[in-house]
């Protein structure tokens, strides 16, 4: 079925597939706004209270916290008492949660970051691979596998790179680095090879990089998902979803439909 693909053994997978992400956010947005939502696009929930054992959110315009380094406090420009706050800041979830006053801090988990970088292959005419290629996992992560996009072009990733000391301005900014080094290729040859040993040298070219909020660091345990809700913090009306790496985005509408099932009330 794959004859560049080198292996002992391997598991097929025959409903494993793609998914144009940018095309579903416009999808999902669109139908969001039929049922009546309100997107408030340039604008960031800064922090919050609790007040009354309900949650009350502190509103800024995004453009305030440009110059902001964390050492004088922000002010809300409006504050929002609403029903059900779902914290789903993705990789500032955690910091936001610090940011509610009254929340308890010892529900909040510690939090690791990992770079993933990809690289695209170049200077070739027909892909080698037909299906989504992945080896075995590695810590903290899924090894660096191939991905095909819609195009029809490959990529090889992420591979990890754990990122240390990144102060919570930084964490809450999401001013990380996503750039992709040139001389990472040079770690990603020899992976690939391991199962792709026809690679040629010189066709891989610098691709994107993501950063996952992960719940686990280097050589533990790896930690699940965690949506938490009164029943851990005690406050009526929020859930802190923490730690929603990889496959998130794959699992947005069923854990979308898990928070409307359990969590909200009319």
């Amino acid at each position: 079925m794959e004859p560049e693909l080198r292996c002992l053994k391997a598991l097929l997978s025959p409903v494993s597939g793609i998914v144009d992400t940018h095309s579903l956010m416009l999808s999902l947005v669109g139908e969001a706004e039929n049922h009546g939502a309100t997107f408030s696009y340039n604008t960031t929930v800064i922090g919050g209270h609790i007040e009354e054992n309900r949650l009350s959110l502190h509103i800024s315009e995004t453009k305030h916290l440009e110059n902001w380094n964390g050492k004088f406090p922000l002010q809300p420009e409006m504050v929002l008492i609403p029903k059900l706050v779902v914290n789903s800041a993705g990789l500032s979830a955690p910091v936001l949660a610090k940011r509610f006053d009254g929340l308890r801090s010892a529900v909040i988990p510690p939090t690791y970051y990992a770079r993933g970088c990809y690289f695209t292959l170049s200077n070739t005419t027909i892909c080698p691979f037909k299906h989504l290629i992945y080896p075995i996992p590695e810590d903290g992560g899924l090894g660096v596998h191939v991905t095909l996009d819609l195009n029809g072009q490959v990529k090889f990733g992420p591979n990890v790179e754990w990122i240390d000391g990144i102060d919570d301005v930084s964490s809450f900014l999401n001013k990380f680095d996503y750039s992709v080094c040139t001389n990472r290729a040079k770690l990603f040859y020899p992976e690939i090879r391991k199962y792709y040993p026809n690679l040629k040298d010189g066709s891989l070219d610098p691709g994107y990089a993501g950063i996952r909020p992960k719940l686990s660091g280097p050589r533990q345990s790896p930690v699940d998902f965690v949506i938490q809700g009164e029943d851990i913090h005690g406050i009526t009306g929020l859930v802190n979803l923490f730690g929603i790496e990889s496959p998130g985005l794959t699992s947005s509408m069923g854990v979308a439909e898990h928070i409307a099932t359990r969590f909200f009330r009319c």
